[in-house]
């Protein structure tokens, strides 16, 4: 099994909810999409910033041009919305491959997603975020660096470890940006 499949289907649970979580937001609505980003931003910044300190970039050299950070900031500025400054309530803490791995996993997903909810999103509305599609063959480039790093039973642990927990901060800024 690869380690795409094998990480896919232990967090299949997680990535459910994760999407029950956001899937009651209005992304037609001004206000509804600015709670969207904003519970997106609250997740998504501390993880990318949790790969930048575990140096991803020696796993995947060309993290710089995955980063979608900018790309948030700019669109809750674009909609007069701060950026949260809510920190996690547990911080990331990303060590070793298989946690980078796992968390990338997760982070790099949400992309695939983005694209399909860009579609709810109104002309007019920023969407640098949910547009920031992958160039061609990033994803399956993604997938096969995934099958080398997560070789043994040890990694692929680590790996589902950090991909719940990624899911988990998702989860919980989803409901909580939901409820205001």
């Amino acid at each position: 099994m690869s380690a795409h499949s094998a990480l896919r289907d232990a967090t299949a649970s997680s990535h459910e909810r994760v999407d029950a979580a956001f899937s009651s937001y209005d992304l037609g609505d001004a206000a509804g999409y600015a709670a969207f980003l904003q519970a997106h931003a609250e997740a998504f910044l501390p993880i990318e910033a949790a790969l930048d300190a575990a140096g991803v970039e020696r796993l995947i050299d060309d993290w710089p041009s995955r980063r979608r950070s900018g790309a948030i900031r700019q669109d809750l500025a674009q909609l007069g919305e701060a950026v949260p400054n809510t920190p996690s309530p547990t911080p990331m803490a990303i060590a070793g491959d298989g946690q980078i791995a796992g968390a990338l996993y997760v982070l790099e997903g949400s992309r695939l997603g983005g694209r399909f909810l860009a579609r709810r999103v109104p002309d007019g509305f920023p969407r640098a975020y949910l547009d920031a599609d992958q160039a061609p063959g990033n994803w399956r480039k993604l997938l096969d660096r995934l099958d080398l790093i997560l070789y043994d039973a040890e990694a692929m642990k680590s790996a589902i470890g950090a991909a719940q927990e990624a899911f988990a901060a998702f989860e919980r800024s989803g409901e909580r940006w939901l409820k205001g």
